[in-house]
């Protein structure tokens, strides 16, 4: 799992048969996830329409971790990435509102997936990482929750068109939920940076604590999915449009339904916002097994490699917001043209953390292929 003298930002290593064959397959196969596959409209599975969207699953996501973590340099994440940004598939014959999100979607992933899987570090360095990272992602998610519920009363919207969503609720004027999960975050935060002050060296027998720190992972994907499954209310693209405006529904099918009526879902049981930290939560102490475990305790050097992609959580659907919210759109000088109503903050969080954590779980049962594949031939 470890590799020597692979950097990120080595221009030249792009040209190594790693990184030149990630990058081929990469650029490949996301214009066939991407534009082939909605355009032909096979993704398109209606028997799941009643229980999950978004309508067209793609696989455009998972495409990235993958071979962005084998790949191992920038431009090869840069090259995948804007793949993936060209072969967008717009159901729409003229309208366009969501380049700007395509970009923040799949440049971002791209970069940091490969950033995360490749750089090397101390044991210590990656628990501060983990702390560090999921804790302000729990941050956005309760924040973004809280100004929603205290400054927009955005779920009113939803609510007087009889969808009911879950949202951070007040009591006497305080968002308890919200500051319930800000206050998680901050201690889990400092958790994290207690620990990796710690020097421990360990001599690793086996691979006990990869194992759990995997099934971990596993088990806070899919159980966050199955959660989803049992727990939302599905709206269909007329209600959408008495919600948050004809502009904003359109904008969701552009970036996740792929046809021009899509079908919505609301989680019902748990603010949707949510539910992404809480499974980062999860992935952090599963990847601190991993770490304890690969830099034999906190002192030695490791990778995340195939894991690193697994730190992207809610930072992408926070920058779509905050692209297109009024006050940017407004101050660019095209608010006229189009912003996000505020209700549509609470789908767009949703759509793309049921399309992430899908794809979160193809690619790890492909790193798992991958891994098995690499220690048969090493045998």
């Amino acid at each position: 799992m470890y590799m020597a003298n692979v950097k990120y930002f080595h221009l030249g290593q792009f040209f190594s048969l790693r990184a030149l064959l990630s990058t081929f397959f990469g650029v490949g196969l996301v214009a066939i996830t991407e534009f082939l596959l909605p355009w032909l409209g096979i993704l398109q599975m209606e028997t799941l329409w009643e229980w999950f969207t978004p309508i067209t699953i793609t696989f455009t996501l998972a495409v990235i971790f993958v071979t962005c973590a084998l790949a191992k340099n920038v431009v090869a994440s840069v090259l995948i990435g804007i793949a993936a940004v060209l072969s967008f598939y717009n159901p729409y014959e003229t309208i366009d509102y969501g380049m700007a999100a395509i970009l923040i979607v799949f440049l971002v992933t791209a970069f940091f997936a490969g950033f995360f899987a490749t750089n090397e570090m101390t044991g210590r360095t990656g628990l501060l990482l983990i702390g560090i990272v999921f804790g302000l992602q729990g941050f956005i998610g309760s924040g973004v929750s809280m100004f929603l519920t205290m400054r927009e009363q955005a779920h009113l919207d939803f609510h007087d068109n009889s969808v009911g969503i879950s949202f951070g609720e007040l009591m006497n004027n305080f968002p308890v939920y919200d500051t319930i999960v800000a206050a998680f975050s901050l201690i889990f935060m400092v958790v994290f940076i207690i620990i990796s002050r710690k020097i421990v060296t360990k001599q690793m027998e086996g691979k006990k604590f990869e194992i759990i720190g995997q099934i971990i992972i596993f088990l806070s994907i899919a159980g966050a999915l199955a959660f989803i499954v049992l727990s939302n209310v599905i709206y269909d693209f007329s209600t959408a449009v008495a919600i948050f405006g004809e502009k904003n529904a359109q904008f969701l099918n552009e970036i996740f339904s792929k046809v021009t009526n899509g079908n919505f879902m609301a989680v019902t049981f748990l603010n949707g916002l949510y539910i992404l930290p809480i499974v980062g939560f999860g992935i952090g102490i599963g990847l601190a097994f991993i770490v304890y475990q690969r830099a034999e305790g906190t002192s030695g050097k490791m990778r995340f490699n195939f894991e690193g992609p697994f730190l992207i959580l809610n930072l992408v659907p926070f920058l779509i917001i905050c692209a297109y919210s009024f006050p940017f759109q407004n101050l660019i000088g095209s608010s006229s043209y189009f912003y996000l109503e505020s209700a549509t903050w609470f789908p767009i969080f949703t759509e793309f953390t049921n399309l992430l954590l899908i794809n979160l779980l193809v690619a790890y049962i492909i790193f798992k292929i991958i891994t098995i594949i690499r220690l048969i031939a090493k045998k």
